[in-house]
């Protein structure tokens, strides 16, 4: 398949973040290079949203079979199910318990850090049998979908669309984050891996002068969001629109109505207060209080969430992560922990204090900045952080636990591939002969490459889906074409070579 043909017929999967977003790309991709695109929605009202505004744009909505609805269904027997979804496994070489860890309904029990994340109707009212009809009616359905409608490239679809979408040979991009300024990227798996970096990078790809000087956009406004609405009198207005907006989902009869409990979206915004202060009197190092003091970095993850879960599903495990860097640090060297404010008034009761517990550990304010942080380290440990990706561009060592992380080819990046292998790996990102002045070398070799192969978003913010400019549009459909020939000609190039 080439580049071209690759866009001759288009899966799009609604996301309602970015949802005006790509009804623009849709416009700009079936304008330039003649594609047909599919729509893929969640609900009616998606449906609906999309024919008022995508009119003339799409060749066809259709709602798909969605998860969550899914599990909702009165299952066949487990036993059959059972047998169906290990078919499934034989094929896609993972579990279906693999794929679930990510859901936060169906996998709502391996988000071991987030126990008070909101319930569900979905995680209260199913089973297991429900978990193995839920992914085998979804891994069915696009089993089916993809070949019956000719799809040659499936873009944001979920995790069991995208590991269905590599079983038929169909490119697969989904928009991603760049962790850089407002930029994004084409990732090109369910993990957001993107081997465009590491190419652009071996060839030296980009030659800005870029410096890592702030975090990137999204974590700036929803940092500004957290400290806006953190009082009580915010905490209160969020609860009364709760309220309104779920009476309105219900009268209107749509579906998210029926989705999380009221009740538990309103015990969360109390807990964010009260674990918020409860953080207060045991959180309170600031990086000052650290200077002539040598520690290693690690920032705590949000759970559950796709940027822990759903790019580490082999590794997620944070208590024991910081448990086995306290024991293994060399003395004198302090382990310094920083909560994430997402988290806040999801963990476990006792998750602050057990941390606290061990002598070598501190506990960083929550609103120093995370950058920082890992600028001032001696060395960052991360499952798969956005500190890993700024660490390793500011030239400090990163010990990374996940398998995915887009920078761990670096040579300032070691990755854990067995616990044994920790003591080590410390002693390396420890020496004071780890030459810092080359890592920080690669690093800006590596974010000139990150930058040439993402597209900028400018002041888009996810908060008002309708501000984003023509520029952005363009050049995002400018990359996802560029992505897509580079594959075709690489798997040309592949098989060639593979025939003499």
């Amino acid at each position: 398949m080439t580049g071209g043909a690759a866009l001759a017929r288009i899966g799009l999967y609604a996301r309602s973040e970015t949802r005006l977003f790509h009804v623009a790309l849709a416009r700009r991709l079936k304008e330039r290079f003649g594609a047909r695109i599919v729509l893929y929605s969640g609900s009616p009202q998606e449906s609906a949203f999309y024919r008022r505004h995508g009119e003339g744009v799409f060749e066809a909505i259709l709602e798909a079979k969605v998860l969550h609805a899914a599990a909702l269904e009165v299952p066949h027997d487990e036993t059959m199910e059972a047998e169906r979804a290990r078919a499934y496994e034989a094929r896609l070489g993972q579990t279906i318990n693999l794929l679930s860890v990510s859901n936060r309904h169906l996998g709502r029990g391996y988000a071991l850090g987030g126990f008070h994340h909101p319930r569900s109707r979905i995680s209260e009212e199913t089973g297991y049998a429900h978990l193995l009809h839920a992914y085998n009616e979804c891994l069915a359905y696009w089993d089916r979908e993809i070949p019956a409608r000719g799809l040659t490239l499936l873009l944001n679809g979920p995790r069991e669309a995208a590991v269905i979408a590599r079983e038929h040979g169909v490119p697969y991009r989904v928009f991603a984050g760049s962790r850089f300024a407002n930029h994004h990227n084409w990732a090109w798996n369910e993990y957001y891996e993107n081997p465009e970096f590491e190419r652009a990078h071996g060839t030296g790809e980009g030659t800005g002068t870029a410096t890592l000087d702030r975090p990137y956009h999204s974590h700036l406004v929803h940092r500004s969001r957290y400290i806006r609405d953190a009082s009580l009198l915010r905490l209160c207005q969020r609860g009364a629109r709760e309220i309104a907006k779920f009476a309105w989902w219900r009268l209107r009869g749509y579906e998210k109505g029926r989705g999380y409990f009221l009740g538990d979206n309103l015990k969360m915004m109390a807990r964010i207060r009260g674990d918020a202060r409860r953080l207060a009197r045991i959180a309170t190092v600031r990086l000052d209080d650290l200077k002539g003091m040598p520690f290693v970095y690690y920032p705590l993850h949000q759970e559950p969430e796709v940027a822990l879960q759903g790019l580490s599903p082999e590794y997620f495990y944070q208590l024991s992560l910081i448990a086995a860097v306290a024991r293994d640090l060399p003395a004198g060297v302090r382990l310094a922990v920083k909560e994430t404010f997402g988290a806040i008034g999801r963990r476990p009761r006792d998750f602050y204090g057990q941390i606290a517990e061990f002598k070598n550990v501190v506990l960083i304010e929550p609103m120093e900045l995370g950058l920082e942080c890992a600028r001032r380290a001696e060395a960052v440990v991360t499952i798969c952080g956005t500190a890993g990706f700024e660490a390793a561009i500011l030239g400090r060592p990163v010990i990374a636990w996940g398998l995915h992380n887009n920078y761990n080819f670096l040579p300032q990046v070691r990755v854990v591939r067995a616990e044994r292998d920790l003591p080590g790996l410390l002693r390396w990102a420890l020496d004071p002969r780890f030459d810092r002045e080359a890592a920080k070398a690669e690093g800006a070799r590596f974010l000139n490459a990150v930058i040439a192969r993402s597209f900028d978003m400018r002041g888009y913010d996810f908060i008002d889906v309708a501000r984003f400019e023509d520029a952005s549009v363009e050049d995002a459909a400018t990359a996802l074409a560029r992505s897509v020939a580079e594959q075709a000609a690489s798997q040309t190039a592949a098989s060639q070579a593979a025939a003499q």
